[in-house]
């Protein structure tokens, strides 16, 4: 049974990251923050965020594999000084086709629609279409470039950036560099073979309508970046826990729901905003969260 394992992983392992010696297939995130101040305001709030990602290949050969999967997130937070909670969640579907188009040259084309709101009344006012690219050449088994395009719609209107990625990993199996400019990186050294200290960040960049009175009267724009360094200990080789601590930018602006004035958004620079904020901005602040993965890790004796 293994060995079919084996196989069938192997077959999985090109269609995968850049050039990792490991899949992630499902992880879980639970996070919050320290008190997060409104700007020139004594009122405060804390965030709370959940996130789950479950990513199934599907291979059909050597050259091509299907991607499926689906990811959750949610956020918890006062938008305004001493309002209620506000949830607001988003549920991702994944669904492409990564093709080996070379030796060294692979592409990944990828759908990704999804349902962001406070889901109160779902409805199709809270889909949106967002897809990608992405293009990648592996000069070796320790380095591989990349080079892509995201897209999305948005409450606002649409939502684009391009992607550069950058995978390093050293001879010695020691220090590893996994970048994905400018969404998401990841910096980390190992202690043992079970132990690694790291730091990374991730870019986010989403919006979600929010319901008053059963009336879709406004959304909220969340272009926050995190920072954070962690330490990571794997379990049974497959499983591994994350401690992690970080500060966020906590951007979580409120909009009439009429007003989409933006020209152009490319990742975090808009041009032609003409829409008036109801809400007052969020300080940065510190979090802390906790991260568990599944990851098959495949090994020179088992190669």
């Amino acid at each position: 049974m293994k060995k079919q394992l084996l196989n069938i992983l192997f077959l999985i392992l090109p269609f995968l990251g850049n050039s990792q010696e490991y899949i992630d297939l499902f992880s879980i995130n639970y996070g919050k923050s320290g008190e997060t101040s409104f700007e020139n305001l004594s009122e405060n709030t804390t965030i709370t965020t959940f996130e789950t990602n479950i990513t199934l290949p599907i291979v059909l050969n050597t050259k091509y594999a299907i991607i499926t999967g689906i990811n959750f997130g949610s956020n918890t937070l006062q938008l305004f000084p001493e309002s209620n909670y506000n949830h607001l969640y988003s549920t991702l579907l994944k669904a492409g086709i990564k093709i080996n188009h070379s030796e060294h040259w692979s592409g990944t084309y990828i759908l990704l629609p999804k349902i962001a709101s406070d889901y109160i009344n779902i409805s199709s006012e809270d889909f949106y279409l967002g897809g990608a690219f992405v293009w990648k050449y592996k000069k070796n088994k320790n380095f591989s470039y990349s080079f892509g395009f995201y897209g999305s719609t948005e409450a606002y209107g649409l939502y684009t950036t391009p992607i550069i990625g950058l995978y390093y990993h050293s001879p010695n199996s020691r220090f590893e560099m996994n970048l994905n400019l400018p969404s998401d990186g990841d910096l980390n050294y190992s202690l043992s073979n079970k132990t690694k200290i790291g730091f990374d960040y991730v870019g986010r960049g989403s919006s979600f309508k929010l319901t008053t009175g059963n009336t879709r009267s406004t959304y909220v724009e969340n272009n926050s970046l995190e920072f954070s360094s962690y330490f990571q200990h794997s379990f049974f080789n497959n499983v591994l826990l994350r401690l992690k601590m970080g500060f966020s930018t906590n951007q979580f602006e409120v909009y009439p729901i009429d007003q989409k004035e933006v020209d152009l958004h490319i990742s975090v620079l808009k041009f032609g905003d003409k829409r008036t904020q109801l809400n007052t901005n969020l300080s940065s602040s510190v979090f802390f969260k906790i991260e568990s993965i599944y990851r098959f890790n495949i090994s020179a004796d088992e190669k």
